[in-house]
């Protein structure tokens, strides 16, 4: 561990160093009832969406699956104080693209829901990706763990611009994997949108994220 930082919330920020001479974060966030670990799976991040300061940091390196569960390890059993809230949902909205290492993330996956291992339902461990759709496909057939989706605009020429994965795998292709899942799973697939102001939050794109 390299550093850690609290606020006032219980919120816990961890950094931890990686080989190679790269860094992590992975961040513990509690709530009455419940906690959520976010954790990382790339040193950096490839996507370099616009407005994500993992991207300014460049890309060094894909973290393994023993470095990915390795962040889970060490703050349940070594970080956290005996009277916080147990983590309950694990979530990959850490630094980097979870589906650009798919092999080692799928194979965290596995450990995190394995009733040997840490024995996390399917419906608390979340990969969120961007939208790397022919990998995303091959993850829902192969994992069933919940899914969410980095989307951030509401048309291709916007999150061109803030997603510029979006060039490669546009909205439409993207959403028709987000309804394959929710036809498969029976299960709803999490939207994330920051708000950028003046960007992407006026009310007609609001309506537009309703439509879409």
């Amino acid at each position: 561990l390299k550093e850690e930082s609290v606020s006032e919330d219980g919120t816990r920020k961890y950094l931890f160093d990686v080989e190679g001479g790269g860094a992590v974060e992975c961040v513990y966030i509690p709530e009455p009832k419940r906690a959520t670990l976010c954790i990382s799976s790339q040193v950096g991040c490839l996507v370099n969406c616009r407005f994500c300061f993992t991207a300014k940091q460049g890309f060094q390196r894909n973290l393994s699956r023993a470095e990915i569960i390795g962040q889970v390890w060490s703050v349940v059993h070594r970080r956290l104080p005996k009277e916080a809230v147990p983590i309950s949902n694990i979530v990959f909205m850490g630094m980097g693209e979870p589906l650009m290492k798919y092999e080692a993330v799928r194979s965290a996956t596995w450990i995190l829901l394995d009733d040997k291992a840490y024995g996390y339902s399917k419906r608390r461990v979340t990969l969120s990706t961007s939208g790397v759709v022919p990998i995303l496909n091959q993850w829902m057939e192969e994992c069933d763990a919940a899914l969410a989706i980095s989307l951030h605009a509401t048309d291709n020429s916007l999150r061109d611009h803030l997603v510029p994965i979006n060039r490669k795998y546009p909205l439409a292709q993207l959403l028709a994997s987000c309804r394959y899942y929710n036809r498969k799973y029976k299960r709803a697939v999490v939207i994330e949108y920051v708000m950028l102001d003046g960007v992407n939050d006026s009310v007609e794109q609001a309506r537009a994220l309703v439509s879409l």
